[in-house]
């Protein structure tokens, strides 16, 4: 029988970078943000996860949130869950970035059928990259683990979402269909091949969102 990992994905959890609507740019989580964060912990504990390891990217709010989350337990890099790079968006605001650039922007987040193979943010990767980079990342933690086990990895909701999508065989370009809050769980068991899902963006321990704005969706 082929050996099952349960991935438990978190949204990292609110950050200065959201609080400001900043594209790719994170900084430490807000007090909220740290609420969150104590309330996922929470959560994966009444779930009963008894993770064998715990991963985030490197980048601040993801290590805080997953150092949060883990009680301080060790956190092991893993980098292919970054979000995909916005090199000429970085540090912009939402509204910013849609000012510049509106045609790619609405393409991005309205894209259509074959999309999903085209570089849309400018000087960025495709949604198929981001996929393929993220699912091997999700081989190589499998690859890891000597039995069947739990992992929580701490990511971004792009990635939770094409992660989604993919593990489903769905259409990447429905990404921005998903709702992928801050502080979100997604819990599925993969074996290699294919993907359950016992949850996509479980928000049942946050007592309340700050997400909902137009722009909740699109915020990372």
């Amino acid at each position: 029988m082929p050996k099952r990992l349960t991935v438990a994905l978190l949204r990292l959890c609110e950050c200065e970078g959201n609080e400001r609507q900043l594209i790719a740019t994170h900084g430490a989580l807000t007090p909220h943000g740290r609420s969150q964060a104590e309330a996922a912990r929470r959560r994966i504990a009444e779930l009963k996860l008894d993770a064998r390891a715990w991963y985030a990217p490197d980048n601040s709010a993801c290590r805080q949130t997953a150092e949060i989350v883990s009680t301080n337990r060790s956190i092991g890099i893993a980098n292919e869950f970054l979000e995909p790079p916005y090199p000429r968006w970085k540090g912009m605001t939402l509204a910013q970035a849609e000012a510049g650039w509106p045609d790619e922007w609405s393409r991005y987040f309205d894209p259509q059928p074959g999309d999903a193979e085209r570089i849309i943010a400018p000087g960025g990767e495709s949604f198929k990259a981001t996929y393929a980079r993220a699912k091997s990342g999700l081989d190589r933690l499998r690859d890891d683990q000597a039995v069947d086990g739990v992992v929580v990895v701490v990511t971004h909701g792009e990635i939770t979402r094409l992660l989604t999508l993919g593990l489903l065989d769905a259409p990447l370009e429905n990404l921005f269909r998903l709702r992928s809050q801050n502080g979100a769980l997604t819990l599925f068991h993969y074996d290699g091949t294919a993907a359950t899902f016992e949850c996509i963006n479980d928000t049942s321990h946050l007592t309340e969102s700050k997400d909902l704005t137009d722009y909740g969706a699109k915020q990372r």
